[in-house]
């Protein structure tokens, strides 16, 4: 009797699970632009066939505009498609117009995962909501092209094994040739909002092997070792990036069951890594073995060169169950259609027999394909400029689609002749100029540009390289990919001008300082001293700084010459007397001829000028300039306080230089020459300059580094007897002096403390002694909070904080079944089991086998004496209780997410 009539409550509660049951496995959602604001969604589930009440022939998205639609099952003939193992592949398709270009998150919100995951909200995660999402950002069409999500080509659900690896790839595959890259998060339950009491699968069960990652640039999943049986579901976010921006993000929420087993996982073994130009074949052979000698392999592939609508890749490992070692031979014809910055990935996986579980080993093998280099570069000098040209036809001209966009030009001042890398085309880093974005200009039936912007008595160096494009619907390009780049080809100019080679400080003062400058005399050839007949005269210029101001004569720097052969490299030594350490000096020549008639001026050189920042044991040096001839490498100089010299002490190909291990507190003077040439012949080589000399005085400026901190509490063991207050935290740390390079003189710490998590820290204590590294916190409530710790060296110099780390509670609160409020002293009261802790208020409601209240109460401690809200003495027999449980936690107050629920036999005994 007492059984039946409780029942009703029962299903009251229980209502919610029993009509929706257990259900998703795993999912994702697709987006694919099929109009300038039209997108087609693809809901793609895996989800539990035998859940037949729970099965979905209809799901609603929502847009993320406002608009929720119902969307009808499509595949399987409305019905899905079941697969082995108790899961059906579903797929919903949608299509939706927005009424204008932004960035829309397009969800689908289930109301129930299967049970039993046990890194979801255990042991009730068939009460937790399935949501999965795509965040999507319309591009202008007209210019930006359009936008399709990657297509995520590995099925979701896996089998692993106890102490055995695991791996994974989604296989994504982006259409339009956006870039990738991966994120690991928190499976969600709606739009945002993480499902509750999640824990990654490195966090169930202990062992330092117990190891999880996610490769944010390949997507390869490693799971070292699994530690304890059941079903798992990770969530990882694929990002498409395009012009450095992220333009959308697919959320895909995936299954993994792992079984305490014997099997061993299939090995694969495969190339790495390849890079090829377009039009090369690529033949490689992938090996599956297992050493389970009863077992057998299969090889399969899967990757968007097996797919591709141009020259598809071969795998010939599709043979059914073979005895280990099992062979595969992958084979690929590339085409200029291949042609992208992001490599391939082509995932092969080696399965074993169908033994429980059935285990796989993912291999990734990445394969980028490049652009041919354009061919035979030539350089033709002229006076006023330098025509170059390639060869026509390039062997990727004709791609589909329109997809070879055109030719880019590159140009440097002497030469750079690297060996190209197949795996890194472009120019980037060498040390070119591009001149020309696109061109496809022709002469004479080459390729053809014409650089007018040169100078005499230069040389120059020229690359080329080709570009392909997709094309938006306005015929703009889009994610364009560079080819290698060609071989190089230099040329010089005439030269009919004089050249600037020293620009040099030869003594530092502020009213009396002197500067060294010389230049050379122009070729005769290039001028044709019969037009250009004498007289000849040079005049020196000068400016203040790198740029700006006026160049003014320098007094008595004028030189003149009858004869060409009587105007001859010139020294003038010295332009005095000058303010040589507020900043650089720059100068240029102007070239007369037929006495009067200026010819032209040679390109402006400044000074090296050098500054000094001062810190720990250090001075960093810094130098810029600006001259005409190519600096290649630096002496720094360092005055020798003994003997009054400068004493070499280094040398750099940079501009910067730190002169390490001084004595703080000491001066130390230096000057830095720099080491230029022109590359051309029959010039002075090399031409060498110096800078002003300056001083610095190292101080510590240089904190120590920040400490690793680690915190722990009753909390880490749940063996612990319960303590009663003052609860304490256990603060450990590393000591900078000892864990890292470049400081050693920290001697004390500052302890941090927030007792809320996103709470501002304060400073609860400074602690002398480098070597003191813990620290015993004491509350009287709780022991949630965060800490964190910084170090002080011996002038007060403060590091930057460790690493935040907050502790939660441990809360307890448990209810027993049973009291007996006869008055005997003994159990008369309804109170939780001892130890409860660190709970803020519940939310308790009693009733009796007709489901009427009878009692309710806020009160951690209970305290009920079996009466009624009257007050009146309740009858014994069998209660049914629900209680809310609030505890204190490092977020605050929050709910107990599991709602206690039970009987409570009331017993007199009189």
């Amino acid at each position: 009797m007492k059984q039946r009539l409780i029942l009703p409550i029962l299903a009251i509660l229980t209502f919610p699970v029993a009509l929706f049951a257990t259900h998703n496995r795993a999912g994702e959602i697709h987006i694919e632009q099929i109009g300038p604001l039209t997108i087609r969604a693809t809901i793609i589930t895996w989800t539990k066939t035998s859940s037949v009440n729970a099965d979905r022939d209809t799901l609603e998205i929502n847009w993320g505009d406002g608009v929720i639609q119902k969307v009808p099952r499509k595949n399987g003939l409305g019905q899905g498609v079941p697969l082995a193992n108790d899961i059906k592949y579903n797929t919903y398709v949608a299509e939706h117009t927005y009424a204008g270009p932004s960035t829309y998150t397009i969800g689908m919100t289930d109301q129930n995962r299967i049970g039993g995951i046990i890194n979801v909200n255990p042991p009730a995660s068939d009460n937790v909501p399935f949501h999965i999402q795509t965040t999507y950002t319309f591009q202008d069409a007209q210019f930006g092209g359009m936008n399709t999500t990657p297509y995520l080509l590995q099925p979701p659900i896996d089998n692993a094994c106890v102490g055995k690896p695991y791996k994974h790839n989604p296989n994504a595959s982006d259409p339009d040739g956006d870039s990738l890259s991966y994120e690991l998060i928190v499976p969600l339950q709606g739009a945002n909002a993480e499902v509750p009491n999640y824990s990654f699968p490195n966090e169930i069960g202990f062992g330092l092997d117990n190891v999880f990652s996610l490769n944010p640039i390949t997507g390869d999943i490693l799971w070292k070792s699994p530690k304890i049986p059941g079903v798992y579901n990770i969530a990882f976010v694929i990002i498409s990036w395009r012009k450095g921006k992220i333009i959308d993000r697919t959320i895909r929420d995936m299954q993994i069951f792992v079984s305490a087993c014997n099997n061993n996982p299939p090995e694969v073994e495969a190339v790495d890594k390849i890079c090829v130009v377009a039009g090369q074949e690529i033949d490689f052979t992938v090996t599956g073995t297992d050493i389970d000698t009863t077992d057998l392999v299969r090889l399969s592939a899967l990757g968007a060169p097996l797919t591709s609508q141009y020259s598809p890749a071969t795998f010939t490992g599709n043979l059914g169950w073979l005895k280990s070692p099992v062979t595969g031979k992958f084979h690929w014809k590339t085409a200029c259609e291949h042609i992208s910055n992001q490599p391939y990935t082509v995932v092969f996986k080696a399965t074993d027999t169908l033994t429980t579980p059935q285990l796989a080993d993912l291999y990734t093998v990445s394969i980028k394909v490049v652009g041919p280099a354009p061919e035979d570069l030539q350089a033709d000098a002229s006076q006023g400029n330098i025509e170059i040209s390639w060869e026509k036809p390039y062997i990727c001209e004709d791609a589909a689609e329109n997809y070879f966009l055109g030719f880019s030009v590159w140009r440097r001042e002497g030469s750079n002749p690297f060996v190209p890398d197949t795996c890194e085309p472009g120019l980037a880093g060498k040390g070119y100029t591009q001149l020309i974005a696109v061109t496809r200009a022709t002469k004479d039936n080459r390729y053809y540009y014409q650089d007018t912007q040169v100078e005499r008595g230069r040389t120059y160096c020229y690359r080329v390289l080709a570009k392909f494009a997709r094309t938006s619907i306005g015929g703009y390009p889009y994610n364009v990919v560079e080819s290698l780049a060609s071989e190089e080809v230099c040329a010089q100019l005439p030269r009919d001008l004089p050249l600037m080679t020293n620009v040099s400080v030869e003594a530092t003062d502020p009213s009396n300082g002197r500067m060294y400058i010389a230049w050379s005399k122009p070729v005769a050839e290039d001028l044709d001293t019969i037009i250009n007949h004498g007289p000849y005269r040079y005049q020196l210029r000068r400016a203040d700084g790198f740029s700006g101001g006026t160049f003014t004569d320098v007094p008595g720097a004028s030189f003149s010459a009858t004869e060409f052969w009587q105007a001859n490299d010139t020294i003038f030594a010295f332009d005095e007397p000058l303010n040589t350490v507020l900043g650089p000096h720059r100068y240029q020549v102007d070239f007369y001829v037929k006495g009067n008639v200026l010819l032209g001026n040679t390109r402006a050189a400044s000074s090296v000028f050098l500054s000094i920042v001062s810190t720990d044991q250090t001075n960093i040096l810094s130098w810029e300039h600006q001259v005409p001839w190519n600096n290649y490498n630096y002496r720094i100089f360092r005055k020798n306080n003994q003997t009054g010299q400068f004493d070499s002490i280094g040398s750099s190909s940079s501009k910067q230089f730190e002169d390490r291990g001084l004595i703080n507190g000491e001066e130390y003077c230096y000057y830095v020459e720099s080491e230029g040439t022109y590359s051309i012949s029959g010039l002075l080589n090399p031409l060498l300059n110096k800078s002003q000399e300056i001083c610095g005085v190292p101080i510590d400026t240089v904190p120590p580094c920040a400490p690793t901190l680690a915190v722990s509490n009753l909390c880490d063991d749940p063996n612990q007897a319960d303590p009663g207050p003052p609860f304490l935290n256990q603060l450990s740390w590393t000591n900078p002096n000892t864990t890292c390079g470049g400081t050693d003189d920290a001697v004390g710490y500052k302890i941090w403390y927030a007792p809320l998590e996103g709470d501002p820290l304060t400073l609860i204590i400074d602690q002398d002694g480098v070597g003191n590294t813990t620290f015993t916190h004491s509350l009287p409530d709780q022991l949630a909070g965060c800490y964190a710790v910084s170090a002080l060296d011996s002038v007060g110099n403060e590091s930057a904080l460790s690493n935040l780390v907050c502790v939660d509670n441990c809360p307890n609160y448990v209810l027993p079944n049973a009291f007996t409020p006869n008055g005997d002293g003994a159990n008369d009261l309804y109170t939780p089991f001892p130890g409860w802790r660190f709970i803020a208020s519940i939310e308790l409601q009693v009733f009796n086998r007709w489901g009427n209240l009878v009692f309710q109460t806020t009160q951690p401690e209970i305290n009920w004496n079996g009466t009624n809200e009257n007050g009146k003495e309740l009858a014994e027999g069998t209660y049914f209780y629900v209680c809310k449980v609030y505890e204190w936690r490092v977020g605050g107050i929050l709910l107990r997410p599991d709602l206690l629920q039970g009987y409570i036999e009331l017993i007199r005994g009189e």
